[in-house]
């Protein structure tokens, strides 16, 4: 099977300047945990997960020195004023840039099964010559692929 005839293909995109409050939003109206990135053109340039808006607000471990032990301590600083500025950053700063994972249509399932296991990520943007997004492939979607085969069986 090619992965055209199993993508998503009414993909939910973000700008790369949007802030961080618009993407929120987005994921939360359209339910989902990761966004692809796209420019002025429609070209992808990252990928935005809840796991990189995770890491961004999480608390900092902070280490405390004595003359008996060493303490390791979470500080976690998220007053309304660090919020604030946090969500009205733009998505670029916490976009993945590098190594970003794609798919062309006409790729079979194997290749993309491999894809996800190799780089431990849970979807893949799928994209045209233009590099722009026309659909998304999910650990899902391939999961319930094959497990509807093994049911017929």
């Amino acid at each position: 099977m090619r992965v055209e005839q199993l993508m998503l293909k009414d993909v939910v995109t973000i700008q790369e300047h949007d802030s961080v409050k618009a993407l929120i939003r987005t994921m939360i109206t359209h339910q989902i945990g990761g966004v692809p990135v796209v420019n002025s053109q429609n070209q992808l340039t990252g990928y935005v997960s809840d796991g990189d808006l995770l890491r961004a607000i999480s608390p900092k471990q902070q280490t405390i020195y004595d003359l008996y032990s060493l303490i390791s301590a979470v500080v976690v600083d998220m007053s309304k004023d660090k919020l604030s500025d946090l969500l009205n950053k733009q998505v670029s700063n916490f976009m993945k840039k590098r190594n970003l994972q794609t798919v062309d249509k006409d790729e079979d399932l194997d290749t993309v099964l491999k894809q996800l296991s190799h780089n431990h990520i849970k979807r893949i943007p799928v994209v045209d010559d233009q590099h722009r997004v026309i659909g998304l492939i999910t650990r899902d979607q391939i999961i319930q692929h094959i497990g509807a085969q093994f049911l017929e069986e």
